[in-house]
């Protein structure tokens, strides 16, 4: 046995100009070594065709088609809500964005299903490590035979490059990037949710602590005006003009709209309660502003979309499509698996004796493996992945078909507000009229103090119905913003039933 034989069949190299190895030839070749890619390839679904959402066919739930920067991009980005015009609103939901935690941990997700995507795409490189190994050996008769005797004990050093590549013959590494990819898309897409979610409830939120301050504020007017009812219900049953019936009566009514005040003022302080943890805040170290209905205005148009542009504009649907992607990629890498898989390995090495000189080695390895028998374990996998598919197409089915419902639902919600504060503003109106009269017929001597003082309250309670009105106009503005996907402030569509209702402050 030559006394330069060495493990593996290398070579050491003495000279210092050694030749180019060829594994340096084989890297320059490797992109070219790819093939195909099996699996189903994706195919993303029809649209739907409808004109309208739900079975609704009034005039305001009819939809016409618009162009959006943001329904082309398919992000809720844009700032929907500055159509309420509220500097106050504008500074909640900036905080809630920087500061909310629930939009902090889906960010992070969105970062993790980067790097996966990430992860996934160093695959199609090859892989080089640096390896380095020093020890002191003997070989023994095990190995060498009667050639034992012939080496001694020696210590000896090897330094250099191990690189291995797949190539990705059938392209089950380019499913699994497809797939990472489709599933940093769907988590940007529920990311996204969260974002029009949070922004929706803090918008919600800010209507509800408005709305709740001015009911608060016209119960105590009524407190106020039930307390003069009292007054000059008692002065004149002490002067023998009025009953002592009518002094239980007014007490009476004090006491109940004075219950109404403390379930308002407990709303209102959920209500900031929930705006500081909307915005990330402790409730005991943050301060909600104070805000009243006066503060905002609603938006002249509503913006909406067609249902075929719906699947475009709300991310929720935009992530159930993505999760399709993600899984027919699967279907592709499963079946990848039973294909033959093809690896090369290569490595360069400087080897020599401790103290003496060193030499190149290099080897060249190509191996491949095609599954037999795994007990049915690979063609599971595929079916699983098949599986996954149909649960991922009925998933997004079901998640168009609610998006259509909660647009048609939140149409007719805003129609059937636009009537009820219609209502209540005419009764408002026509309690003004009752006010006006009455206070006639008392200067006129037509009639006592009494008239006047209950046609205040009515008055009063009709303003009320009206504050609550307006909420709720609020309210399914806010809610159509959500279920058409926010972020669709640039382009509106007219209709002469979603005029603009301004905050009647009276």
């Amino acid at each position: 046995m030559p006394s330069n034989f060495l493990l593996h069949t290398q070579r050491p190299k003495r000279s210092a100009a050694a030749p180019r190895p060829a594994w340096l030839t084989l890297v320059a070749l490797l992109p070219g070594l790819t093939g195909c890619t099996v699996g189903p390839t994706y195919k993303a679904p029809q649209p739907p065709n409808a004109a309208t959402f739900g079975e609704t066919r009034s005039e305001t739930a009819t939809i016409a088609s618009f162009n959006s920067p943001y329904q082309a991009a398919g992000k809720p980005g844009s700032d929907w809500w500055r159509l309420f015009h509220s500097p106050r609103l504008d500074g909640l939901v900036t905080e809630a964005l920087r500061n909310n935690w629930s939009i902090q941990a889906a960010q992070a997700n969105l970062r993790k299903a980067a790097e996966g995507l990430h992860a996934a795409q160093g695959s199609l490189m090859p892989q080089i490590d640096a390896t380095g190994t020093e020890g002191r050996q003997e070989y023994g008769a095990a190995l060498f035979g009667p050639w034992a005797w012939t080496f001694p004990a020696f210590s000896a050093y090897s330094a250099g490059l191990d690189l291995s590549y797949d190539p990705d013959i059938f392209g089950g590494n380019h499913r699994l990037i497809q797939m990472a990819g489709a599933q940093k898309d769907a988590e940007r897409e529920r990311r996204d949710v969260t974002m029009l979610l949070v922004v929706g409830d803090t918008v919600l939120t800010a209507f509800e602590a408005a709305s709740t301050a001015d009911q608060i504020t016209v119960i105590r007017g009524v407190i106020d005006t039930d307390r003069e009812t009292l007054r000059l219900a008692t002065l004149a049953w002490q002067t023998g003009r009025k009953p002592r019936l009518d002094v239980v009566t007014a007490e009476a009514q004090l006491a109940h709209d004075q219950s109404l005040l403390p379930p308002l003022i407990n709303a209102l302080e959920a209500a900031r309660t929930a705006l500081a943890v909307l915005t990330g805040h402790s409730p005991a170290n943050w301060t909600a502003p104070t805000l009243t209905l006066a503060d905002f205005s609603l938006p002249s148009d509503i913006p909406v979309v067609v249902p075929s542009n719906l699947v475009h504009a709300r991310p929720d649907i935009i992530g159930a499509e993505a999760m399709m992607r993600a899984t027919n990629a699967e279907i592709g890498a499963r079946t990848a698996d039973l294909y033959p898989r093809l690896t090369l390995n290569a490595a360069a090495a400087a080897e020599g004796l401790m103290g003496g000189p060193a030499g190149a080695a290099w080897r060249l390895i190509g191996g491949a493996a095609l599954p037999l028998f795994h007990g049915g374990t690979l063609k599971a996998r595929k079916k699983q992945a098949e599986e996954d598919y149909r649960i991922a197409f009925d998933h997004y089915q079901s998640v168009v078909i609610n998006g259509f419902r909660e647009v048609a639902d939140s149409l007719n919600g805003l129609k059937n507000a636009s009537t009820e504060l219609d209502n209540q503003l005419q009764a408002l109106t026509s309690a003004d009229d009752a006010l006006t009269l009455s206070q006639a017929g008392y200067q006129a001597g037509r009639e006592t103090i009494l008239q006047p003082i209950n046609a205040r309250r009515l008055v009063l309670l009709a303003r009320q119905n009206t504050v609550r009105a307006q909420t709720e106009m609020f309210r399914q503005t806010v809610r159509i913003m959500v279920a058409t996907g926010g972020g669709l402030a640039d382009t509106h569509v007219t209709s002469d039933q979603w005029r603009s209702v301004r905050i009647a402050t009276r």
